[in-house]
């Protein structure tokens, strides 16, 4: 689910914003430098399961070795 990232002075809508962990919006309106810091760095289920499929890509993409023995 998407946040709302406001600034801190006016309130004008900055972004929409979904996993992060850390943020810098400047406002266009009115020129102050917003700071948004994830609260938790807990990993989702969906952050998870793009971990195991960029492993699997990167397995897949090792040159098979085969040892004479």
């Amino acid at each position: 689910m998407l946040e709302e990232c406001r600034c801190g002075n006016c309130k004008r809508l900055l972004a929409r914003v979904g996993e992060f962990t850390e943020l810098q919006i400047k406002c266009s309106r009115c020129g102050t430098l917003n700071h948004v810091k994830a609260s938790s760095l807990e990993r989702s289920p969906m952050s998870e399961l793009r971990a195991a499929t960029a492993a699997q890509h990167v397995i897949r993409s090792l040159p098979h070795i085969e040892a004479n023995i």
